[in-house]
C-alpha cells in the first residue's frame, strides 16, 4: 500500500497543468430499524435490525480532450463475514467505469458502466440511496451547449453468458434467464435500451423531452418485447412560486400483451419568510380489469424511493397488485441550528378498481398516509450525519393488495446514517 501511494503520488506531480487528477473515497453506514418497511408487517413477524456499509474509491482524470472516472465499490452488511474469516462475502466490483472523448466543446461520447441521471430522477436516476446504486453499460452521444440546451442519445445492448466465455452469440443466449422474478421485476435488466434525452433552460423555467426504447427478453430465444416511452417535464418560475408539470405515455409490449399506460404529476413549490412548502399530485395508471391491454404504468429507471414515500411501498422492487398510484403530498424543509430538517406527508390512493379476495365486492381505493422525517447536519467538510423516522398508516386495502391480512397496526422504519466523502487528491 505504501509503494502505490507513492506512485500515485508520484504520477499526480507529473501531470500537465492542462490536466486535472482527482483521487477521494466514500465510506457510507446506515443502520436501520424495520417495522413494516415496504409492506405492513404481520402479527407475530419480528421486526428487522440491521448496518450496510458502502465503501468506494473514486479516481477521475480530464483534460480538454477526454475525461475517465473509475469507482471500485463494496458493499457488505455488518456481520456478513465471520471476524477470523478467509472467504470474504459482500460484494466487491466496480460502481462506475467510463470514458468521455470530446469531439469539440459542445459534442462528446461517453462509454463504459457509468449513471445516468435527469431531471427529478423520476425515469434516470442513480438510486444512490441504496448502496449498491443503479448503473447502466452503456454509450452516450452528448451535445451541451454550456447550460442552456443538451440533447443526449444512448444505446445500450446487454449479454449473460452462462459461462461467461466466448463467443457470446446472438443466438441461443437468454438474459436474463427464465427464472427467478423475470424481466419486468425492478431488478431485471433489459435486453437492449436505445433513449432520447432533451433538456432546454430558459430564465425562468426549463423544458425537458424523453424517448425511451426498452427491449426485454420474457422467454427463451428471440422473445424480446420492445416497450416505448414518452414523456415531458417542464418547469417555470412565477415570482416566489414554482409550477412543476409531468406527463408520460408507455405503449409498444409488455411481453405478450399490448401495452397502454400513462402517469402525470403536478406541483407546486411557495417560498415562505421561514421555509418552502411544496404540494403535489402524481398520478400513475393501474391495471384495468376489463381491459386486454397491460394499463399499469411502469417507472423505468427512476429513483423511486425518492418520489412516493421513503418507506418504499410503491415501485422499489415490491409489488402493489399493479393498481397503479394516486399520492398527494406536501413537503418542506427548515433550519434547526446547524442542520436542516425535512418533512414530508403523503396521502395514498390506487389509481384502478380494486377488489375484495372475493373478486366481487370493490375496496376502499384509499391505501393510507405516510409521515416521513430526516434530520440532516454536516460533520466538518467531509461528513454527513443523517437521522430518519418514517410512519405508515395503511388502510385495510393497503394490506389486500400488499398481501398481509393480518397485519399490525403499527408500521414504522427508523434509520441513521454516516457518510464521509474526503477528497484525498
Amino acid at each position: 500500500m505504501k509503494h502505490l501511494l507513492t506512485t500515485i503520488c508520484i504520477l499526480c506531480i507529473s501531470i500537465s497543468s492542462h490536466a486535472q487528477f482527482s483521487l477521494s473515497g466514500e465510506v457510507n453506514a446506515r443502520s436501520e430499524f424495520r417495522n413494516g418497511f415496504k409492506k405492513p408487517i404481520s402479527e407475530g413477524q419480528d421486526p428487522a435490525f440491521f448496518t450496510e456499509q458502502r465503501t468506494r474509491l473514486n479516481a477521475g482524470y480530464k483534460t480538454d480532450e477526454y475525461e475517465m472516472q473509475v469507482e471500485l465499490q463494496d458493499v457488505r452488511m455488518w456481520g456478513e463475514d465471520g471476524i477470523v474469516d478467509k472467504d470474504y462475502s459482500g460484494s466487491f466490483g466496480v460502481s462506475q467505469a467510463w470514458a468521455r472523448y470530446y469531439m469539440s466543446n459542445k459534442v462528446s461520447v461517453k462509454f463504459g458502466r457509468q449513471m445516468i441521471s435527469y431531471d427529478n430522477q423520476r425515469m434516470f436516476g442513480g438510486l444512490e440511496w441504496a448502496m449498491q446504486g443503479l448503473r447502466h453499460d452503456a454509450a452516450l452521444f452528448m451535445y451541451e451547449d454550456s447550460s442552456k440546451l443538451k440533447i443526449h442519445v444512448g444505446l445500450a445492448y446487454n449479454q449473460n453468458p452462462v459461462t461467461g466465455a466466448e463467443p457470446v452469440r446472438l443466438t441461443g443466449t437468454y438474459y436474463p434467464p427464465f427464472t427467478g422474478n423475470g424481466a419486468y421485476h425492478a431488478t431485471g435488466n433489459y435486453k437492449h435500451m436505445e433513449f432520447a434525452y432533451l433538456n432546454k433552460q430558459y430564465d425562468a423555467g426549463s423544458l425537458s423531452a424523453y424517448l425511451v426504447n426498452d427491449g426485454r427478453q420474457y422467454g427463451l430465444e428471440d422473445s424480446v418485447a420492445n416497450r416505448q416511452t414518452y414523456g415531458l417535464m417542464g418547469m417555470k418560475k412565477l415570482g416566489n412560486t414554482k409550477l412543476n408539470g409531468e406527463v408520460f405515455y408507455q405503449g409498444g409490449k409488455y411481453a405478450l400483451s399490448d401495452l397502454s399506460s400513462y402517469m402525470f404529476a403536478l406541483s407546486a413549490t411557495f417560498k415562505t419568510s421561514a421555509t418552502p412548502i411544496t404540494i403535489g399530485y402524481d398520478h400513475l395508471s393501474g391495471q384495468d380489469p376489463n381491459s386486454s391491454k397491460v394499463t399499469a404504468f411502469t417507472p423505468l429507471f427512476g429513483t423511486n424511493h425518492a418520489l412516493y414515500g421513503y418507506m418504499d411501498y410503491f415501485y422499489v422492487g415490491n409489488g402493489h397488485s399493479d393498481v397503479g398510484l394516486q399520492d398527494i403530498y406536501l413537503k418542506t424543509k427548515f433550519k434547526i441550528g446547524k442542520g436542516s430538517f425535512s418533512g414530508h406527508l403523503h396521502y395514498f390512493m390506487g389509481a384502478s378498481t380494486i377488489y375484495e379476495a372475493d373478486g366481487v365486492t370493490e375496496a376502499s381505493a384509499s391505501l393510507g398516509t405516510e409521515i416521513d422525517l430526516v434530520y440532516v447536519r454536516k460533520l466538518g467538510s467531509a461528513g454527513t450525519f443523517k437521522l430518519g423516522y418514517s410512519q405508515m398508516f395503511d388502510t385495510d386495502t393497503m394490506d389486500l393488495i400488499k398481501n398481509t391480512p393480518n397485519s399490525k397496526s403499527l408500521n414504522n422504519w427508523a434509520w441513521v446514517q454516516l457518510i464521509f466523502k474526503p477528497t484525498f487528491l
